[in-house]
């Protein structure tokens, strides 16, 4: 019968149904809180990681009589670390 629209008729201009779009706006929300999760996951994988590495520098120069040469290696190899680290997940997440 051609007095009754079609579903595909009743799309707007994106082809998209007003349900659909709905839909995914809802769904939506859960991605966005699993991103913003591994975004605050990235901000304390770096502070841990150079706060580690300065400590056990810090640690090993009070053992040795050695300040400040092994904080300083240590802090350099926080740094390191929290750089490579924080590459590798912005990658995991750009994939997905």
């Amino acid at each position: 019968m051609t007095g009754t629209p079609k579903p595909s008729e009743l799309r707007g201009e994106s082809g998209d149904s007003s349900r659909n779009s709905q839909e995914r706006a809802e769904s939506g929300w859960p991605a966005t809180i699993a991103l913003l999760g591994r975004v605050g996951g990235i901000g304390w994988f770096v502070g841990i990681s150079i706060a580690l590495g300065a400590y056990g520098g810090f640690w090993l120069d009070r053992q040795f009589d050695t300040a400040p040469i092994l904080t300083i290696i240590g802090l350099a190899l926080g740094v390191l670390t929290a750089f490579v680290g924080m590459i590798r997940l912005l990658r995991a997440i750009r994939r997905d």
